[in-house]
Order: structure tokens, then C-alpha cells, then sequence
């Protein structure tokens, strides 16, 4: 549940640039706009290393609540 904070304020965030790189793409595909069409492109890799950074944040998490024990198989007989 400690994540779930980090879940949203990415989410956001993926949100807010999918806006900005849409209305930028809009703007370069049909009014013609070069400098828009470079936007939509930033705005895409910005989205992608958030969600990046967000399971990079996730999964350090999940394995520092691992147990840090020696796994070993369960015995199983000589069967």
C-alpha cells in the first residue's frame, strides 16, 4: 500500500505528458507545426522513463521486503 502513492503520482504524470505529446502531435499533424512534432517525441521519452523510473522504484521495493535467507528446495524424499 506504500507504493501505491508512487503508482499514482506516475500515473499523473504519464497522464500530463500523454496530453501535452497528443496536443503537440495534433498541432504537427495537421497545422503543419515542425518544433510540435520534436515536442510529441520529448513527450513520449518523458513518458517512457517515467514508467521506466516508476518499475526501476517498484521492484527495488519488492526486493528489499525479500527475505534475504538462503532459498533452498524443499526435500522432497529419495523416492
Amino acid at each position: 500500500m506504500r507504493n501505491y502513492s508512487v503508482h499514482l503520482i506516475c500515473h499523473l504524470l504519464v497522464v500530463l505528458t500523454g496530453l501535452a505529446g497528443g496536443t503537440a502531435f495534433g498541432l504537427w499533424l495537421f497545422d503543419d507545426n515542425t518544433p510540435a512534432g520534436w515536442l510529441a517525441l520529448l513527450a513520449l521519452g518523458v513518458a517512457l522513463g517515467v514508467l521506466a523510473l516508476q518499475a526501476g522504484h517498484l521492484r527495488r521495493e519488492r526486493a528489499a521486503r525479500a527475505p534475504r535467507g538462503r532459498r533452498t528446495l524443499p526435500d522432497l524424499g529419495t523416492h
